[in-house]
């Protein structure tokens, strides 16, 4: 591993708490995580993302910390998830029993601009629906779309990190796709097919010269919203132009 260690620290976002232990040894990890776990229950947080980015290999301690760190969340009737986008770290973390690990999934639909992925099926069902741009309807507009993805059949942390991939795309679309405000719409398109389910959020804002998420930089320095969402989707794919911008997350069903 190259780099100092920069220790485990803690953000606690309502009932989200977010661990940060990128970079951390096995031995660092496995002596400070519970403290922070157990900050993060204290403080109420039903749910916790432990970002791993960025990625270097961790031992068998640190993997018992992670287990462990998941075993406290699960037992207070939470639930905890890793982040991490490098395809090494999501193979050994799978093969710890750690995460899922990712099945191919269809790349994004070509000459149709409409079409959520390019899968050539139609949805057993969608959904769609049109909010303000303002941070004040972000959190209904969360919630419906978890109840979409609980009626299409996700749960436990496959729920979850749909849920945090999604927040993330919703407020990047209202706070830097809607140049007017509460004068913008925010589109989001819902879909579900038989093995998995697809959010598309469309911005009104405009594109490439507003936001960066059609060309994302390498994770260590981007924005942790596009980090969260490359990480915890199963396919994240951009669409930009002078109209504004889409992301759409496919979330495969386990």
């Amino acid at each position: 591993m190259t780099g100092r260690d920069p220790g485990v620290s803690t953000e606690v976002r309502g009932e989200v708490c977010v661990i940060r232990c990128g970079g951390v040894e096995g031995g660092r990890l496995a002596s400070e995580l519970p403290d922070e776990v157990e900050r993060c229950l204290v403080s109420g947080a039903s749910a916790a993302v432990v970002d791993l980015d960025p990625w270097g290999p961790i031992d068998d301690e640190g993997l018992m910390a992670l287990r462990a760190a998941a075993t406290a969340f699960e037992s207070a009737g939470g639930e905890l998830v890793v982040a991490v986008e490098e395809p090494e770290a999501r193979a050994a973390l799978a093969g710890a029993g750690l995460m899922r690990a990712v099945p191919p999934v269809p790349g994004p639909p070509e000459g149709d601009a409409d079409a959520p992925i390019g899968v050539g099926i139609r949805p057993r069902w969608e959904h769609e629906f049109t909010f303000p741009a303002t941070t004040r309807q972000l959190r209904a507009a969360r919630r419906r779309v978890a109840a979409f993805a609980e009626v299409a059949g996700l749960e436990g942390a496959d729920l979850f990190e749909l849920n945090v991939a999604v927040a993330e795309a919703l407020a990047n679309a209202v706070v830097h796709g809607s140049p007017n405000g509460a004068d913008d719409d925010v589109h989001v398109r819902f879909f579900c097919y038989e093995d998995e389910v697809a959010v598309e959020v469309v911005d009104g804002g405009e594109g490439m010269a507003a936001t960066p998420i059609c060309a994302p930089p390498d994770a260590a320095t981007s924005g942790r919203g596009i980090h969260f969402m490359r990480a915890l989707a199963d396919a994240v794919h951009y669409t930009c132009g002078p109209l504004g911008t889409r992301v759409l997350l496919v979330k495969q069903r386990s």
